[in-house]
């Protein structure tokens, strides 16, 4: 299976120096590093889940990925490279957010905060089905398939739902609906930075399953970031420990699970567990 993303020698720093112009590759003492030389290589179809404590980088990571990074805050050294030969942060700032936003899709962690509430969910699957459509198609059209996605996700109301705003459905319902809106995007890499935070324990566990079945469904590939190793158990291949910027372990989420090798791996299994 070909890689679809990879990081290499990359590090990110924050410039909180005063009076001086971004440059990159150009750190001094007292800019603070939030990532520090990533190695990591994602394959196609995989889901990768990325653990750590709040300030570990991994929201900076995702960021990275799909470039929502300042460039005048932030300096930037090694690359991302995307479907083995774009490498995105060798290009213009504009190719690189045209790349991204046409090829990344990002489910946050409240979805209240990716829906407009001001207008109804209909209007807003269709704008987003319309503007990331690769041929000119109807309303009507685009209407039909995303009813087909709804469908996807576990609706049945569909009308109804298409016609309610945002603080009309539960936490649970604007996940599935933060799901679509990432499916009209025609996205191959999904990022989702921590989603189920605002969720009760049942509504975690059906939107987790109902992601690992969408994504094997459409061939994704899911890159799902948690601070809790447990809710990753259930749904990754493959985990990333980050812990201050730097990968301290990677292995299968079965090996991790079973023969953690890492002292900081060890405490997030414990602390998981004993919850």
């Amino acid at each position: 299976m070909k890689n679809i993303l990879g990081f290499k020698n990359f590090s990110v720093t924050i410039h909180k120096s005063k009076g001086l112009e971004y440059k990159t590759a150009f750190v001094i003492k007292n800019d603070k590093k939030i990532l520090n030389n990533i190695n990591i290589q994602i394959k196609e179809k995989e889901v990768l889940g990325i653990v750590g404590e709040s300030g570990s980088g991994k929201t900076t990571l995702l960021n990275s990925i799909i470039s929502f990074l300042d460039m005048k805050k932030f300096i930037v050294i090694g690359d991302i490279s995307l479907f083995e030969n774009i490498e995105i942060y060798r290009i213009s700032e504009k190719e690189r957010k045209e790349t991204c936003y046409k090829n990344i899709s990002m489910i946050l962690q409240d979805s209240i905060n990716s829906l407009n509430p001001y207008e109804r969910i209909e209007k807003q699957l269709l704008e987003t089905y319309l503007f990331h459509s690769k041929e000119k198609v109807s309303n009507d059209f685009a209407l039909e398939k995303i009813k087909e996605l709804l469908s996807d996700v576990g609706f049945e109301d569909i009308d109804r739902i298409l016609k309610s705003y945002p603080n009309e459905l539960s936490g649970g319902m604007r996940q599935r609906i933060a799901i679509v809106l990432v499916l009209c995007t025609d996205a191959k890499i999904v990022l989702a930075d921590e989603p189920t935070t605002s969720l009760d324990v049942v509504n975690q566990f059906r939107f987790i399953e109902l992601l690992k079945k969408i994504s094997k469904e459409k061939a994704l590939t899911l890159i799902y970031v948690s601070h809790d190793i447990k809710v990753l158990s259930k749904i990754s291949d493959r985990i990333i420990v980050l812990k201050d910027g730097n990968v301290v372990e990677e292995n299968s989420t079965a090996q991790i699970l079973k023969e953690p090798k890492n002292e900081y791996t060890k405490l997030l299994i414990k602390a998981a567990t004993a919850n």
